[in-house]
């Protein structure tokens, strides 16, 4: 870009522009550059004893590069107060890293004798603000790329796809796998093993080849947790950009904006949500890991700390991951099992509009509108449910209690064991909640009935609500469906409930989604079955690219057997599964162009 393109604003701020200009670009040099070196050190175990120095001196001066060019660029500056507002996040990243190695070098001395050296501490430092300004940077990079106008179907498919080789490379790293402490010699973990866990994690699916605990040393676990927490609740929040950003332009209606969903077309409504989302996620995952924390007692504080945070994030994100080798395989009598873990997955997979919706009616319902301060610009009147929140909210309570009384009795047919009816139904009941996208088990699901496979089945393809962190067809799509059908029979022209009409075309819609979603499913059950060739593991197979397509996570146990093919057959169905319903959607709510013009009708026979 040469000067005569830069806005004329920006010609004018500084002295040097193409001087500035430069500086600039070395920084996101040296950002790369301090990342990388930040990934290596950690992530090489002990070949990092070879190069440790210059590692950790390149991360240093990455630091002190940032702070030079951000007070060259002040100096230059013609504006230097609209320069310390406009730049007030790099101020800090750099202010806190020189307060703090300045402390570090002051008061080192009065520190217990076993702490570590005034270097180790300064270099900590120095990573975590690199750490800072790289995940700064990379949301400005997407908000930069959404206000492009690119297509947002393609930067939701090209940022799960950016996450999963992310995800997998890290993984690959010697550091993220447990180690033979007697051996001398690191080892990696297999990119296939990677690339499955880091597509399953960043999918919430859920599905795995290898133990998450065993297998994976504690960097690798929260690897994996970064990885489902980032997937199930950060690349809807860029959702909300995208849709803010194109919601005009690219007619992206309905289900997919964000602020279409909350039927308000505020501008303030969007901001609104995106607290709505952080408040309630950083609220529900604070207090599930609290009342998991009794699960693992026996455990050390700090193991029963990140024990419980895992699994609290794990639940609300619906990915399915646990820390114990057989999931929670003969847990199901604890009541942090049977209780908290479903209120988790409950609240996760109802999506986040309608937590949002059910929140602004309590807030205008029950509380003192005049005592009230508008902190948060909330709405002065009374918030009614949506006949979406209302849809959503009904279907899953049907198909929670509709799934706990099926399986109950499908279990209780030529069940081989003599099991208390409590108990029974405690196992119903869990299962109910995690087959629509959980991934979580407290019961051996190979061991399951032929007919309770298949109705888990009917219940993973259903799978969560839309614009939230489960998979599946969604249950407004199902809904409306039969809706669709009740009228044809009973011999109308149009859908009513609840006193609202629903637009024909979203009626259109969700026919399509759910003959794409059986297309998809078909053809991936079909692939694993021509390359196991096993004709006695059918309904394991159906059950497993089922698990895959709507990121639910459960097994029969075969995941691991499978052949090297079905493995990417089924990395490709969680891909699908995760990101196929949003760019469906996308792609069905553009509007092609409007033509003056209709062919005369005439009828097809029908059967």
């Amino acid at each position: 870009m040469t000067l005569s393109h830069l806005p004329s604003r920006f010609q004018h701020e500084t002295h040097y522009p193409r001087r500035c200009r430069v500086l600039r670009r070395f920084e996101i040099i040296a950002l790369i550059v301090g990342l990388a070196s930040t990934v290596i050190l950690h992530g090489l175990l002990k070949i990092t004893t070879i190069v440790h120095w210059e590692l950790g001196a390149t991360i240093v001066l990455a630091m002190v590069y940032f702070t030079l060019s951000l007070l060259i660029r002040y100096v230059w500056n013609r504006s230097r107060k609209e320069f310390l507002r406009q730049h007030l996040i790099y101020l800090f990243f750099s202010g806190l890293w020189l307060l703090t190695c300045s402390a570090i070098l002051i008061v080192h001395d009065l520190l217990p004798v076993n702490s570590p050296a005034r270097l180790d501490l300064i270099l900590g430092v120095s990573e975590f603000c690199v750490i800072l300004r790289g995940l700064y940077e990379s949301i400005i990079l997407i908000r930069r790329v959404s206000s492009r106008g690119w297509n947002p179907a393609l930067i939701v498919v090209a940022s799960f796809l950016v996450l999963i080789f992310v995800g997998t490379g890290l993984l690959m790293f010697p550091s993220a796998r447990v180690q033979d402490e007697s051996d001398t010699a690191t080892e990696s973990a297999p990119f296939l093993v990677a690339l499955f866990t880091s597509t399953s994690a960043s999918c919430v699916t859920g599905l795995i080849v290898v133990p998450t605990g065993s297998y994976w040393s504690r960097t690798g676990q929260t690897i994996i947790m970064l990885l489902f927490q980032i997937g199930g609740l950060g690349i809807l929040t860029f959702g909300a950009f995208f849709a803010a950003a194109f919601g005009r332009t690219m007619q992206i209606r309905e289900s997919v904006t964000f602020s279409e969903m909350l039927e308000s077309h505020q501008r303030g409504d969007v901001r609104r949500l995106l607290l709505a989302i952080l408040g309630i996620t950083i609220f529900t995952e604070l207090m599930g890991a609290v009342f998991l924390s009794g699960l693992w007692s026996e455990l050390p504080w700090k193991e029963r700390l990140f024990h419980s945070l895992f699994h609290s994030i794990s639940g609300y994100c619906n990915a399915g991951f646990s820390l114990m080798d057989d999931n929670l395989l003969n847990m199901g009598h604890h009541w942090q099992v049977w209780a908290v873990m479903p209120a988790l997955i409950i609240i996760g997979g109802l999506g986040f509009a309608v937590n949002y919706n059910f929140l602004l009616y309590g807030i205008t319902h029950f509380s003192n509108f005049s005592v009230r301060k508008p902190l948060f610009n909330l709405p002065t009147q009374k918030v009614r449910l949506t006949i979406s929140s209302r849809l959503v909210f009904l279907t899953t309570l049907f198909l929670l209690a509709g799934g706990t009384l099926g399986l109950y009795f499908l279990e209780s047919i030529h069940a081989q064991e003599e099991v208390s009816a409590w108990e029974s139904l405690n196992s119903a009941w869990f299962q109910s909640v995690t087959f629509r996208t959980a991934g979580f088990n407290t019961v051996d699901l190979g061991e399951y009935q032929p007919q309770s496979k298949l109705f888990a089945v009917l219940l993973m393809f259903i799978g969560a609500s839309p614009g939230s962190t489960g998979g599946g067809v969604k249950t407004v799509v199902i809904a409306l469906a039969l809706l669709s059908v009740w009228s044809l029979l009973k011999g109308r022209d149009r859908v009513e409930i609840m006193g609202r009409t629903i637009p024909a075309t979203l009626i259109h819609r969700s026919l399509t989604i759910i003959s794409l979603g059986i297309l998809v499913l078909m053809s991936s059950t079909l692939l694993v079955i021509l390359f196991e060739n096993k004709e006695e593991a059918f309904l394991d197979h159906l059950f497993e690219t089922t698990s895959a397509f709507a990121t639910v996570g459960v097994s029969t146990g075969i995941t691991a057997d499978l052949t090297t093919p079905s493995h990417w057959v089924i990395i490709a169905t969680m891909f699908i599964g995760r990101v196929g319903p949003l760019t469906a959607l996308i792609a069905l709510t553009n509007r092609g162009p409007s033509y003056r013009y209709q062919y005369p009708e005439e009828s097809v026979n029908l059967g």
